[in-house]
């Protein structure tokens, strides 16, 4: 009889009591985390009922630091952009002041033409490197193919085809110039950069052959970047080297401010040996003149567009770190722990354990007659 009690008492009620133990010691430990952090459990499986309030926030969440990020990359991406613009606003501007100068109403000597020429090229050197300017993980002007340059080639714009296309039609004889014609050199000249496809991207032309001027707008203008900013909405962002409105194509301009600027750099640079002697110069000085000034306000619209864009990035990031710490708060609210009843449930917990431990040790001593 006393082998059976014995049995019992070290098979039966110390088992179910160890079990006891071993749960109230994990309830101690689960207790011990939602003291130390606030919150119910370590995974969602811990919620209970808020499971599904928090599992659906999770998700939202994310998806609310994605655009946050898309935001922030942005305007990295615009903030370059705009200092570049600048830069180019800059480079047409000094050439207008140049212009003035070479206007010949006080008289142009070849050798004040020559330094001009050889500051235009040099500007057509820094407009390269704008034109190919990076933020890091694209190139700003080159439109949605960011990964590749919106220039062709490593060479500068005062080495391409087109600058030595563009000196012929200036100056077909730079020893003994022959007299200017403007309006048929600026007719000319446009003519020749609307067709050409050697200096852009492929991405940036336009399919026809020849493709027609506002066939090429049209392709810069689809060529635009955009970005997700919420759920459905993207924007346009930034700017496109060959864009314009087709509101400004004439005989005289391609439409897009930069290749016109490029354009009348490559006319400047082959001035060369030219004096305001020299018949026609100043009518070409002069349309040049007008042409940087048209060209420098829509640089300087085309900064008033980042701007602007920046603007509202800056508005939408608002209204999502708004977002953000609502569906964070209603996280927190569904993760986090009631604290006067967890310290019960605490209290509750070790008066278990204590009690547990006592009966165990107890029952060390008990006979049968205990039992019975």
């Amino acid at each position: 009889m006393s082998t059976s009690v014995g049995q019992f008492g070290s098979s039966g009620a110390s088992l179910i009591l160890n079990a006891s133990i071993q749960k109230l010691t994990q309830a101690q430990s689960q207790i011990a985390w939602q003291t130390s952090t606030q919150t119910i459990g370590e995974t969602f499986a811990d919620l209970g009922p808020n499971r599904a309030t928090a599992l659906s926030l999770a998700p939202k969440i994310s998806q609310v630091t994605s655009w946050q990020n898309n935001i922030t990359q942005a305007q990295s991406s615009l903030k370059i952009t705009a200092s570049a613009l600048q830069q180019i606003a800059s480079l047409a501007q000094n050439m207008a002041t140049n212009l003035l100068s070479m206007s010949g109403t006080s008289g142009s000597s070849s050798t004040a033409t020559n330094s001009y020429a050889a500051q235009a090229q040099s500007a057509l050197t820094e407009l390269t490197s704008a034109l190919n300017t990076s933020d890091g993980t694209g190139y700003v002007f080159a439109g949605n193919a960011s990964n590749e340059k919106p220039l062709q080639g490593n060479a500068s714009l005062s080495e391409s085809t087109l600058a030595t296309q563009i000196a012929a039609i200036v100056n077909p004889t730079p020893e003994t110039p022959s007299p200017l014609n403007a309006s048929s050199i600026m007719k000319n000249v446009t003519s020749a950069t609307n067709d050409d496809k050697s200096i852009f991207a492929s991405t940036l032309y336009a399919s026809g052959n020849p493709a027609t001027t506002t066939q090429n707008l049209q392709q810069a203008a689809s060529s635009q970047r955009y970005t997700v900013i919420s759920s459905g909405e993207t924007m346009q962002i930034g700017a496109v080297a060959t864009q314009g409105n087709a509101s400004d194509v004439s005989s005289t301009s391609t439409g897009s401010p930069i290749k016109d600027l490029m354009r009348d750099l490559m006319v400047v640079s082959s001035m060369s040996g030219m004096s305001s002697d020299t018949s026609g110069y100043a009518d070409l000085v002069k349309q040049l003149h007008a042409s940087l000034t048209t060209t420098v306000s829509q640089i300087t619209n085309m900064e008033t567009t980042i701007g602007t864009q920046q603007n509202t990035l800056t508005a939408r990031a608002s209204l999502l770190a708004s977002m953000q710490t609502s569906l964070q708060t209603q996280l927190s609210n569904a993760r986090s722990v009631d604290v006067a009843q967890v310290a019960i449930h605490s209290q509750d917990v070790n008066t278990s354990l204590k009690a547990s431990f006592i009966l165990i040790s107890d029952m060390k001593d008990m006979s049968l007659a205990n039992y019975i």
